[in-house]
């Protein structure tokens, strides 16, 4: 697990320098910047928008029936989201972009949550 988690630390950033002189080959640097910038400072409002609304439906749902834990996994995808729109890079920019949307954030939690419970089974429960 470790190997893996250096392995992806060491390549994601390789990728994204490479992206980034990919697309001030064709825009130049100036637009390359500006664009990261931009795709950041958008990237916080963002992340701040939909943590406010999601920690609102947390509440609301907490009021009516208890601690909604089906919403842990979105928040935590959207925790991972807004790492990712904040950090400079186009790689990260639409992955954390694509965590923003409700859609694919609630899809992948269930899928994520899913696997956990696969594996804490197998592990814990033979």
């Amino acid at each position: 697990m470790l190997k893996r988690l250096l392995l992806v630390f060491a390549i994601v950033p390789l990728v994204e320098l490479g992206l980034l002189f990919l697309i001030a080959h064709f825009l130049g640097w100036g637009w390359t910047i500006g664009i990261t910038l931009v795709s950041s400072v958008l990237g916080a409002y963002l992340a701040k928008r939909s943590g406010q609304q999601w920690w609102t439906t947390v509440r609301e749902e907490w009021a009516r029936e208890g601690f909604p834990v089906h919403r842990l996994g979105e928040g935590a995808l959207l925790l991972l989201a807004m790492a990712f729109m904040i950090t400079p890079g186009p790689l990260t920019g639409v992955i954390g972009l694509l965590f923003m949307i409700p859609k694919v954030r609630m899809g992948v939690a269930r899928t994520l949550v899913r696997w956990i419970s696969n594996r804490f089974m197998e592990r814990f429960w033979r």
